[in-house]
């Protein structure tokens, strides 16, 4: 099925097929991986690649990410600013097309971004557009206050959304999808996300790169779908069972 053909029906019955599943889940990443193979199976006709990412305090990685995220950190000359506290974008599922794309860890680039400044988010074109449009406001990356992503991003998921992958650009000129190799490799037309954030101030993200342009509308109604998970899911974000490896180390 194609992604432009999705409605709220459809997607409810999406929702309705894996909800069992993602409600036995033992840790929130084999939730995401559950949603993510779903929603993949179900459009594949359009999906190119989808991902969950959710902010982690950079002292609750496990390990291995923990390593991926110090090393990023050192390469990008901002390692001084990596704090315990520090917010991890950390990628929690992902399913595409390459075999590489269907395990988190086999991530060359997106295991965890680090958000040490709101400067450091701004070098990055399509992390900074993500956090904007979904309403994160810059300065709580530097003040880290769960409390200013609540009342920022309130109950309800908001939308990012990019029409035309190989062409749009942010306010500095900036290509919002840098990896121009991957948009054109693999047709990548549509790009959307959608965004909700956790009662702990956690952000939890969806983002799906399609190779078809996916109306605004439809990518809307795609909203619903992660406010579900996050109600489904919010025990285990709140007991922080996120990821098997290094759980309660």
């Amino acid at each position: 099925m194609r992604i432009a053909e999705a409605s709220t029906p459809t997607l409810m019955t999406l929702w309705g097929d894996t909800e069992p599943a993602i409600h036995k889940a033992p840790f929130l990443e084999d939730a995401a991986q559950i949603l993510l193979t779903a929603l993949y199976n179900h459009f594949e006709d359009s999906v190119v690649l989808a991902r969950i990412f959710l902010t982690v305090p950079f002292l609750s990685l496990p390990p291995s990410n923990e390593a991926f995220v110090r090393q990023m950190a050192e390469s990008a000359g901002v390692a001084s600013e990596l704090k315990a506290t520090t917010p991890v974008l950390s990628l929690l599922g992902t399913r595409g097309r390459e075999r590489d794309w269907n395990d988190r860890r086999n991530s060359k680039g997106h295991i965890g971004i680090p958000l040490v400044s709101s400067a450091f988010v701004d070098s990055i074109p399509m992390i900074s557009r993500v956090l904007k449009e979904l309403g994160v406001p810059m300065h709580w990356v530097d003040s880290q206050d769960s409390q200013v992503v609540l009342e920022a991003m309130g109950r309800a998921a908001s939308l990012f959304f990019v029409e035309d992958a190989a062409n749009a650009v942010d306010h500095q000129g900036r290509k919002i999808i840098v990896a121009q190799d991957f948009v054109s490799k693999y047709d990548v037309v549509g790009v959307f996300g959608t965004g909700s954030v956790y009662p702990n101030g956690q952000i939890l993200v969806l983002i799906v790169f399609c190779k078809e342009a996916v109306p605004r509308k439809v990518a809307e109604q795609f909203l619903a779908l992660v406010e579900m998970f996050k109600q489904r899911t919010k025990t285990l974000a709140a007991s922080t069972r996120i990821f098997a490896e290094g759980f309660l180390r």
